[in-house]
């Protein structure tokens, strides 16, 4: 059997990974895995990088930020499938929720406004500015945040105050009032509130029904070192996932999670996020896996958009360089998962389920829309 060195970040949604050694999938595909729990995406990153780790559970923009020039310049990374979709919550100081419930602030956009107000009243009597905290600056919390403040008028450059932590200690530091919200992986929301240290205002689906977020990260040269071991790593996890879809394995999926070696959280904040109305963990293979092309690029422009790089890169060369929707598909095929004909889509205005092309059957997917209404077209010849 041939070794593999992965790394994760206690989530839940390091689910496929996990589940995979608990399970044996990747014994079954020949691979000989072992699995190293991580503090945070900074040790990840560096360790993918130098090369102590040969994959790892990441976030969606890691590899992406790696493609663009951001962080050790050591090392390409490839992301040859998704983890599944959704699974962040947004938790904010139960005072701060007060105040957006006083103001009628029901939905997304009128939450943004109602904290544009909080801001506005802060700076009129020299109070501190409003604090969140993120896990790493390049990561899709940090980029929802910010397109969700925007969208209420609010400039997440001159007006708010970032700092990143673990998010296991985010509960913490909104409880001692040094932050006022933050937006982490589950189950760590959901145990804030079920401490009392801070009230969900949103998850995922609220933002981004389909919304990317983590991806199966490869060192470039263990990928074309190791071909079919990166194919039937991917292959490993794709079967982890049609196993963690089965409602008959829900139990037992979130006892795993829940073990000293894995998320290493009470299991009743764990299975508070996999339940309806949590975070939206979706780990189907079929609709929540595939290194969407278009997912990459919407990433990249908010690079671009938050002054993180340059707008003059090639998106599409850096997103099919780094995104590998080719290994999906020769790991997918042997599993009887229908391949879907192309490699981007149009992210935003589905609001009810459609139909994927793909062979040998079309794919019914979720809804995919966002909550401004935006839509992040594809542009086809």
């Amino acid at each position: 059997m041939l070794s593999v060195r992965i790394g994760f970040s206690p989530l839940n949604d390091a689910a496929l990974v996990v589940l995979a050694e608990a399970l044996g999938f990747y014994s079954a595909e020949g691979l000989d895995v072992s699995l190293s729990r991580e503090a945070n995406w900074s040790n990840i990153r560096d360790k993918l990088s130098y090369g102590l780790l040969d994959g790892a559970h990441v976030l969606a923009t890691l590899p992406l930020a790696r493609g663009l020039g951001l962080g050790p310049a050591i090392g390409h990374i490839i992301a040859p499938m998704a983890l599944g979709a959704n699974g962040n919550s947004v938790v904010i100081s139960s005072k701060l929720k007060e105040v957006f419930e006083g103001l009628g602030a029901s939905t997304l956009l009128e939450s943004a406004r109602a904290l544009r107000l909080v801001i506005q009243h802060r700076r009129a009597v020299s109070e501190g500015k409003v604090t969140l905290a993120i896990p790493f600056n390049y990561s899709p919390h940090h980029f929802v945040l910010r397109h969700w403040l925007a969208a209420g008028g609010i400039d997440p450059d001159r007006q708010v105050q970032w700092v990143v932590l673990p998010p296991s200690r985010m509960a913490d530091h909104l409880r001692d009032g040094v932050i006022d919200g933050f937006c982490s992986g589950s189950p760590w929301p959901q145990m804030a509130e079920l401490n009392g240290n801070g009230v969900v205002l949103f998850s995922d689906p609220a933002f981004w029904t389909l919304k990317p977020e983590k991806v199966l990260a490869l060192r470039g040269v263990w990928a074309e070192e190791h071909p079919e071991a990166a194919v039937a790593l991917t292959r490993a996890l794709l079967r982890t996932g049609q196993w963690a879809t089965d409602p008959a394995h829900a139990d037992e999926l979130a006892l795993i999670l829940s073990r000293e070696a894995y998320v290493r959280a009470p299991l009743e904040a764990i299975q508070a996020a996999l339940a309806p109305g949590g975070a939206g963990l979706i780990l189907d293979p079929q609709t929540a896996t595939f290194p969407w092309i278009s997912h990459a690029k919407w990433f990249i422009g908010q690079f671009v958009r938050w002054g993180l790089t340059e707008g003059s890169h090639d998106f599409d060369a850096i997103a099919r360089r780094v995104y590998r929707p080719d290994l999906w598909r020769q790991a997918a095929a042997p599993l009887g998962l229908s391949l879907p004909f192309e490699d981007e889509k149009d992210e935003g205005g589905a609001d009810a389920p459609w139909m994927l092309p793909a062979a040998p059957d079309p794919v019914l997917m979720p809804p995919n829309t966002l909550f401004d209404g935006g839509v992040f077209r594809v542009r086809r010849p």
